[in-house]
């Protein structure tokens, strides 16, 4: 039930052994790597306990019709909805428009941030009280977090998702489509073994 005027889409993959945080190989273990990606997924769906301003969907894939995320279900609030599209552009298109139809401010990020705070969102979600869309800078290229007042399917459209220029990307359609915006602090996220090495709690916590 709707009972917020702002929405939280936390984007996630469903934890298969072999199917989550790739690109931590081979130097870190399948398990090593599913455990991480698990620490990571609870640690952010902790962040929904202490935000009561936003209702918040946990976006899964390839769908929510697993006992882990049932268990999530039960254990914070959140809702669960199935990732819809053949790519991630197309994935957070379509639940980015589907939310706008219905809340005032909506924000998407994922759960590869282990720095992502209350602090940040909330300054993400003050932020679009003056803009029409803000984002939270990756220092690999991309971005943690991305808000937005409106929808253009434009932002999504011919990414090189995962790569170091979709920030730039972003940049360059948000100003053609003569959008205001505002960037918050760059943040580091866990993609590969050189991030996992930066993060010694996560690391102590798999290894």
């Amino acid at each position: 039930m709707k009972k917020n005027t702002n929405k939280l889409l936390i984007f996630t993959r469903s934890p298969v052994l072999g199917e989550v945080k790739t690109r931590l190989q081979p130097e870190f273990t399948l398990q090593q790597s599913l455990e991480l990606h698990k620490k990571m997924m609870l640690n952010t769906l902790a962040l929904s306990e202490k935000l009561d301003d936003l209702d918040i969907e946990l976006c899964c894939a390839p769908n929510r019709n697993t006992l882990f995320f049932l268990e999530c279900e039960n254990q914070f609030p959140v809702s669960l909805s199935n990732q819809q599209g053949d790519e991630l552009g197309e994935r957070m298109a379509f639940s980015l428009s589907v939310a706008l139809q219905t809340y005032d401010k909506v924000i998407i990020i994922g759960t590869d941030c282990p720095a992502m705070d209350t602090h940040y969102i909330g300054q993400a979600v003050n932020a679009l009280d003056k803009v029409d869309a803000v984002i939270g800078p990756a220092a690999d290229g991309g971005y943690v977090l991305l808000g937005l007042r409106r929808f253009s399917p434009a932002l999504f459209a011919g990414f090189n998702w995962g790569s170091d220029t979709v920030l730039v990307q972003t940049r360059e359609v948000l100003k053609k489509l003569n959008w205001s915006f505002e960037e918050l602090a760059i943040m580091h996220d866990i993609d590969r073994p050189e991030d996992l090495y930066r993060n010694k709690e996560l690391l102590n916590a798999i290894t």
